[in-house]
This record gives structure tokens, sequence and C-alpha cells, in this order.
């Protein structure tokens, strides 16, 4: 028998192939966020880390920066655009993503990393290619594998059904 829980994740599932929809999970509103989260502790785990919990403050620094990107493209360039056009960590008005975190309410806020990756679409648009690129990029594995880190917001956003921009925003608030 399958459970409701089970059940409301796969009509989550099937809803998400046209936009990303909710989810009841901390760090995340999305199940590719969740996925996101799920798959850095999977490598966070096999490096000798601690998991990462979700946080929803970090997880709305996260969504505020991935909506000013996908907002801007006359700033960024368009999802995949290599180089960016601009600083992708730095907001359209100024802030880097310690400034957006301490912004949503995270404190003390002792320690943050964040990490961004963007594609126009197939096959780059996957939690799955988001986190292969990450850990093929020895900038952002090493935000991965920071192993002081307690916690960790995603935000990701689905332009079109097709474009892919996610931003995650890890944080330490306390020894």
């Amino acid at each position: 028998m399958i459970s409701r829980k089970a059940i409301d994740r796969i009509v989550l599932a099937v809803e998400s192939t046209a936009l990303i929809t909710t989810c009841a999970c901390a760090g995340t509103s999305s199940l590719p966020g969740q996925d996101i989260l799920d798959l850095i502790n999977e490598k966070r785990i096999a490096h000798g880390c601690n998991t990462v919990s979700g946080d929803d403050q970090l997880r709305a620094a996260a969504e505020r920066h991935a909506v000013d990107i996908r907002d801007h493209p006359q700033h960024f360039g368009s999802p995949g655009t290599n180089p960016p056009l601009s600083d992708i960590h730095r907001g359209t008005d100024g802030t880097d993503g310690g400034a957006r975190i301490a912004a949503a309410g995270y404190s003390p806020l002792l320690e943050w990393g964040e990490i961004i990756y963007w594609a126009p679409g197939a096959p780059g648009n996957t939690p799955q290619a988001t986190v292969e690129w990450w850990m093929n990029s020895p900038d952002h594995r090493s935000q991965i594998e920071t192993c002081s880190y307690k916690q960790a917001g995603v935000g990701v956003l689905y332009p079109n059904g097709i474009q892919w921009i996610a931003v995650v925003d890890f944080g330490r608030s306390s020894p």
C-alpha cells in the first residue's frame, strides 16, 4: 500500500513538470529544491561532512537572488550565458550573498557560502545536472564540501518551463 505522503510527492512531481510547485520541506519550496538539497547532502556525507539541514531564512535569501537573476537578463544575461554579463553573485542592488542572508533574518551569521547554476534548458535543467556541474567545478565543490556549514536554503526557478536557475545559500549561525 502506498502511503499518503508518497502519493502527495508523486502528485507534486507530476505537477512540477510544468512549473515548480510548493513543498512543505524546510529550506526549500519545491520538489526540485528538495532533490538538490538531498543530492548535496549525499556529496557531503561522501566527503565526510555532516548533512546540512534546510533553513527557510536561507531559502528566502536564495530565492530572492534567483528572482533577481531571472528578472534582470540585461544585467546577468540569459540562463546559461557563460560567462555571465556581471558577477552572478552580486545582486542588481549591489548585495552579496552574506547581505541577502542577513536581510532574510538568519543570525548570527558566522559563516556563509553561495553557489549558483543556470541552464538554458535540457539536459541541464535537472537537480542531478545541477549538482554534477557544481561537483565538477572546484570552487563550487569546495562550498558543498565545507563541513562547517550547518544549514542550507535552496531557491529554484524554472522560467518558461525550460530554463533553470538554482541558488543555494549555506550558513552557520552557531559554533
